[in-house]
């Protein structure tokens, strides 16, 4: 219980019981730095596709939600038991009323980390927390403003991208895009062949199938063809006025033709006609120069995330990304392996790395 004199009123921590699952709702689509992350559609997919166990945390204040802090415990052979808010996810960490209850709410996620005796707590947060926690990580995020209109998507895109765009939609056809929800296998295929190329472990197709289930008409689908046969596709996620673009891959042979300009500008000029106002182009860390300079060609500037985790009783945060030195064998190793095989075995990695 935090006393009335440091909120203006009794507020309590509870952990999530299903029953909160409305008002938890709500309550994200209403915050201000709300995400598609934080909503209980994510939380529901992470479960069903990998198995990990939900510590969710709320506070309330007079019987109505004052804040929320989604949690996963993870069990990972690479860095141990860890509390993660969000894994696969961007964004997460604490939304509240005030910075009381947030200090609160991350103060009660401390306590569980030291009672499950994991290693660490991970909050990815996207905006500064003002919580007393060490920043980690080495990501920027990507969003912009649309136009007002899908004619103004492609006049408003720089110089080069703009005409890698339009010789793209030269050699692949005005007609090469299609979204629907039936083409989540075929993005998945060229998601999965894109990270074996870059040298590492994709999601499981579960994971991705159950996001199109939990977010229905806001899980979107786009895919470039050429001849008829996807060449490049992403799946992305409406949240409010925004939409962010998530999983996507291409084949080698679309890059000679701009596929991934013709889709990521196909994207804007759906978002547009859909009434959404904001581009968010997910994460890329700042040492993988050839997506983050992809992202600023295209006329999106870096944002740094703040990230923020609390050492428990595994000391630092473990670094597991690619760029590693540690994983670097593993990833020209991951490379030669045949694509059926990575396919099958990133389920279980990624498990491991959330």
């Amino acid at each position: 219980m935090i006393s009335p004199a440091q909120t203006g009123a009794a507020v309590e921590l509870r952990p999530y019981r299903d029953e909160f699952q409305d008002a938890w709702d709500r309550y994200v689509r209403a915050h201000p730095s709300g995400t598609l992350f934080h909503l209980p559609q994510w939380s529901r997919a992470v479960a069903r596709a990998y198995g990990h166990r939900p510590c969710h945390l709320t506070a309330w204040r007079q019987r109505r939600l004052a804040g929320v802090l989604p949690l996963f415990l993870v069990k990972s052979i690479l860095a141990g038991r860890v509390l993660v808010s969000l894994p696969y996810a961007t964004y997460g960490g604490v939304l509240a009323d005030s910075q009381a209850i947030a200090a609160a709410l991350a103060g009660s996620a401390k306590r569980l980390c030291r009672r499950l005796n994991a290693n660490y707590l991970e909050l990815r947060h996207r905006d500064p927390s003002g919580l007393d926690l060490p920043a980690f990580g080495h990501y920027d995020t990507f969003r912009k403003a649309l136009p007002d209109r899908p004619e103004d998507v492609l006049p408003a895109l720089p110089k080069k991208a703009r005409a890698a765009a339009r010789n793209g939609l030269r050699d692949l056809g005005s007609n090469c895009t299609a979204v629907g929800p039936d083409h989540l296998d075929a993005i998945f295929e060229l998601y999965a062949c894109t990270l074996r190329r870059l040298g590492s472990p994709n999601y499981r197709r579960a994971l991705i199938r159950a996001l199109r289930d939990e977010y229905g008409e806001d899980c979107v689908c786009l895919v470039v063809r050429d001849g008829g046969k996807p060449v490049a596709g992403v799946v992305s996620f409406i949240f409010r006025d925004e939409i962010v673009a998530y999983f996507s891959g291409s084949l080698p042979q679309g890059a000679a033709k701009n596929a991934s300009n013709v889709m990521y500008l196909r994207l804007m000029e759906y978002a547009v006609g859909r009434g959404l106002r904001v581009f968010d182009f997910n994460r890329t860390r700042r040492d993988n120069r050839g997506p983050h300079d992809f992202k600023r060609h295209l006329g999106f500037e870096p944002e740094p995330l703040h990230y923020q985790a609390f050492p428990g009783k595994g000391g630092e945060t473990p670094d597991l990304s690619p760029s590693n030195g540690r994983y670097a064998l593993a990833g020209k190793v991951w490379r030669k392996m045949p694509l059926w095989f990575t396919r099958l075995a990133a389920g279980r990695v990624s498990k491991w790395i959330p």
